[in-house]
């Protein structure tokens, strides 16, 4: 029985590796597009949120996981990038947030620029 368990425990530990650790169950990264500097994309909701504190941290998540998966791309220039956000089943986009990399040699990576959120 022992076997058995840790059988299953080993499969499951197995699957968990296997999944996509790009993905988010909070807010899904749609309609992305990157010219010469600049990067665009959509941040859908897929969670309802209370404060702005709370929408703000699903937004910084989300932004965190597109900058990881795209580094390669940008590399070393700089680069601005444009968030649309969208709430849960919501069309009508809240705003859009703004973000640079790379602004400089001291400073690389990504930096907060700005929003014009509801």
């Amino acid at each position: 029985m022992k076997k058995i368990y840790l059988s299953l425990l080993i499969v499951l530990a197995l699957f968990l590796v296997a999944c996509d650790s790009t993905g988010s169950t909070t807010v899904d990264i749609e309609n992305v597009s990157m010219t010469s500097n600049v990067f665009e994309a959509d941040l859908k909701l897929k969670v309802e949120y209370d404060s702005r504190a709370e929408l703000d941290e699903l937004i910084t998540s989300a932004v965190n996981l597109a900058f990881n998966h795209y580094k390669d791309e940008f590399g070393t220039r700089l680069f601005t990038l444009y968030f649309t956000i969208y709430e849960k089943d919501s069309d009508t986009p809240l705003g859009v947030v703004a973000y640079k990399v790379n602004s400089s040699v001291s400073n690389p990576g990504l930096t907060f620029v700005g929003d014009d959120l509801n």
